[in-house]
């Protein structure tokens, strides 16, 4: 697979090629917005405060950081 996608990039000219990465980048983009998860859809009666202590907790998780218990 790998080598047919290779031949096939080498083979576009240099504005073909930049049409291919500003599309694979606008399908990535969209996809990234389809699946990206928003607060109000988990539980759409949090307050402003729970759903800013959530948004730290998730980008905690997603840091990596331990827990400060």
């Amino acid at each position: 697979m790998n080598t047919k996608f290779d031949e096939l990039v080498r083979s576009l000219d240099p504005g073909a090629l930049e049409e291919l990465r500003r599309s694979v980048a606008a399908e990535l983009g969209g996809r990234r917005a389809q699946s990206a998860i928003q607060l109000e859809h988990i539980h759409p009666k949090m307050t402003a405060a729970a759903r800013e202590e959530a948004a730290r907790e998730i980008a905690r998780v997603l840091r990596g950081e331990e827990l400060n218990a």
